[in-house]
């Protein structure tokens, strides 16, 4: 872990080093599918992210981005018939995680406007909620390691992208023998503010 978070610093320290090319920032707003590999909460649900986008070019194929991103992950927990009349007696719920994630990712373009995105991806829980209201326990852990793999489409000032983000580890804060892994779709729209 502390070598991941070595590197995540090495990434953004040098990057403009060597971004000569190009520096953009902008903003990014798009919707989150999640899903979590736990027999309970496995209904792929919608939720949403906002943030701050940078990029630094190196040459004109290749780019480091970092990103400041405020994203939800909505989970839904559906028991079945076999447990909501068993001895589990479990209801049906819903759980809201709020978390602030720094995605570090390597760009490479092979073709004009097209970009491919790789990179890990450090995110800190903020809160959680049951239904709408505050845990008083923490269920799931204060932060998440992740990669990310994705592609956008460059539109002018504008750009479109989808990602798919791999939780790399077990957020269950509970001490039992679940574990759980998120996995997470997000599509979206950017847009860059100013470049130089």
């Amino acid at each position: 872990m502390k070598k991941i978070i070595f590197v995540f610093l090495i990434m953004i320290c040098t990057a403009p080093i060597f971004a000569q090319d190009h520096f953009t920032i902008g903003i990014k707003l798009g919707q989150n599918f999640s899903k979590i590999n736990n027999v309970i909460a496995d209904k792929t649900s919608a939720s949403y992210h906002v943030g701050v986008v940078t990029q630094f070019g190196i040459t004109p194929h290749l780019g480091i981005a970092p990103e400041v991103i405020l994203s939800q992950t909505k989970l839904e927990a559906d028991p079945s018939i076999l447990d909501v009349v068993g001895a589990n007696n479990l209801q049906p719920a819903t759980y809201h995680l709020n978390y602030i994630s720094f995605p570090v990712l390597l760009q490479i373009k092979p073709i004009s406007k097209f970009i491919i995105e790789l990179g890990p991806q450090y995110s800190v829980l903020l809160n959680q909620s049951k239904d709408g209201k505050e845990i008083a326990s923490m269920a799931f852990k204060s932060g998440e390691f992740a990669f990310v793999s994705g592609a956008k489409l460059n539109l002018g000032g504008f750009a479109a992208y989808g990602r798919y983000v791999v939780g790399m580890q077990d957020i269950n804060a509970i001490q039992d023998q679940n574990k759980w892994k998120t996995r997470q779709w997000q599509l979206g729209i950017s847009m860059t503010l100013f470049g130089l």
